[in-house]
């Protein structure tokens, strides 16, 4: 993906990008576990991890429940990636990578039914991120 490309995204877009980077990584990170690769199983794990913090950094104050609920859950989700990342727990991977799929899923949902937002600023949050 092109920087063009990112910013011509709406934030809605932009978010809906990162949770599929965030589901491919658990979902190589939980392969790289069962093939032994523990390596690469922790590097997974940090880029999901880092995925996380972004996103938590684009929500907006003004985003009202919804945004202090996926704050929530982007901590809950970083806390476990965490751990996973220490244990290397097979199960824990494959939690988070369903977790990391519902959520896709629910956003994509919500996105269909909602009048997408203009680009705006919180562009730079998500610039240098590699998905």
């Amino acid at each position: 993906m092109t920087e063009q490309q990112l910013y011509a995204m709406t934030p809605q877009e932009l978010t809906t990008t990162m949770l599929e980077a965030l589901v491919l990584q658990y979902a190589r990170a939980l392969k790289a576990r069962q093939d032994n690769r523990f390596e690469e199983t922790s590097a997974r794990l940090q880029k999901a991890y880092g995925l996380l913090v972004k996103l938590q950094e684009g929500l907006s104050d003004d985003g009202g429940i919804i945004a202090g609920q996926l704050d929530y859950l982007y901590t809950y989700l970083g806390q476990l990636t965490v751990e996973a990342a220490v244990t290397k727990d097979a199960d824990t991977i494959a939690s988070l990578q369903d977790d990391a799929a519902q959520l896709h899923d629910t956003w994509r949902t919500a996105c269909e039914n909602t009048v997408p937002a203009a680009r705006g600023a919180h562009h730079s949050i998500y610039e240098g991120m590699s998905y």
